[in-house]
């Protein structure tokens, strides 16, 4: 997420289509960090479709101790996620900025909310230790 926010803030190091492609996978990243079920995250992907909650509700319910973590419902929680993809890093320098249906800022913003709450809820629960916090 430093990356991305850095990416978007530094005039002189600006790059808004890394900055969109960082965010996205610093979203997915967190979220998978949260579910204990190894096999979940391969199963999950990229995806932040309402598929990809059915998802994360089953392993939930295989793995109770996931469920107390921010991972439920993300393309609602964090909308602009829902207008990125993996593939987006292919595109053409430029494709970003020029593509009305991509908020870089709201993107990068809402995956720091999103790195934020797994890293203190992990953090909360044991699964974190402190020194890889600071």
């Amino acid at each position: 997420m430093r990356d991305a926010e850095h990416l978007i803030a530094n005039e002189a190091h600006a790059s808004r289509d890394q900055a969109w492609h960082l965010a996205g996978f610093a979203h997915e990243c967190a979220r998978k960090a949260c579910i204990r079920e190894g096999w979940v995250p391969k199963l999950l992907g990229h995806d932040f479709t309402n598929a990809s909650d059915e998802v994360v509700e089953f392993a939930i319910a295989l793995d109770p101790r996931s469920g107390r973590l921010p991972v439920r419902q993300w393309a609602s929680r964090y909308p602009a996620i829902t207008a990125w993809r993996p593939d987006h890093r292919y595109e053409r320098t430029g494709t970003a900025e020029k593509d009305k249906n991509r908020n870089i800022e709201d993107l990068v913003k809402q995956g720091r909310e999103a790195v934020d709450a797994c890293i203190v809820a992990l953090f909360l629960d044991g699964s974190l230790a402190m020194e890889s916090i600071r």
